[in-house]
């Protein structure tokens, strides 16, 4: 159910003397973008990761220029907390997929998809995984969704901003939704914010209709 792309790009896990040109590709991605849609990050933030506290998958060019990178961080950071919003366990192994970007040069080649399944590759069998995103990101979180998370909160979080906040275990693959199966289901796109918010607070959850639309699935529809 995952994306794909043929392109050929040297993939590798990116190390300290990658930092200058992982802010200088952040920068170049997010230019002209606000806070409403994605989440400026600080040099420091990228330094931590690659120093430990996470992994950051890179992809190169041919001519060995950096052209896409994602961030795979260990632990949930301080502004978002799915283990205890979702409820789960308390030594759940958490890691959140926290940011990527790709070259303007690259895009609409499916890369996003692509980093967010080697990040999930990357990430411990027994791990929570989470992201988020702006719901004015249609892109982010689709590209999310077609990796198996489901969308299951909204949240305002970063100082304020408005999120769906996704998740999915490492190694369990949600199920497109069916529709035809008996399913209760409620169209997700049409939805209107405050709506969405509330069905998804009572355990509802957002999954992909095929590879088209997306749908909000009733509780008692999920899996335990």
């Amino acid at each position: 159910m995952n994306c794909s792309t043929s392109l050929q790009l040297d993939w590798r896990i990116l190390g300290p003397a990658d930092l200058d040109r992982i802010v200088d590709l952040h920068g170049r991605a997010i230019r002209g973008m606000g806070p409403d849609q994605v989440r400026p990050e600080r040099p420091e933030f990228f330094a931590a990761q690659l120093d430990g506290g996470g992994k950051i998958i890179g992809a190169c060019g041919m001519d060995g220029s950096l052209v896409a990178y994602g961030v795979l961080q260990n632990g949930p950071d301080p502004g978002t907390r799915p283990d205890l919003w979702l409820g789960w366990p308390d030594d759940a192994r958490v890691q959140k997929l926290a940011g990527a970007s790709v070259a303007e040069t690259h895009r609409g080649r499916r890369l996003q998809c692509e980093l967010i399944r080697r990040r999930i590759e990357l990430a411990h069998p027994d791990a929570y995984l989470y992201a988020t995103a702006a719901p004015s990101n249609p892109a982010s979180w689709r590209s999310l969704m077609l990796e198996g998370f489901e969308i299951r909160l909204v949240r305002r979080v970063y100082q304020d901003s408005l999120r769906y906040i996704l998740a999915r275990r490492a190694r369990t693959v949600v199920p497109f939704a069916e529709g035809a199966d008996g399913t209760v289901t409620r169209p997700f796109d049409d939805l209107p914010l405050h709506e969405q918010e509330r069905l998804l607070s009572q355990g509802w959850r957002g999954r992909l209709l095929g590879r088209s639309g997306c749908v909000l699935v009733s509780p008692e529809a999920v899996a335990p």
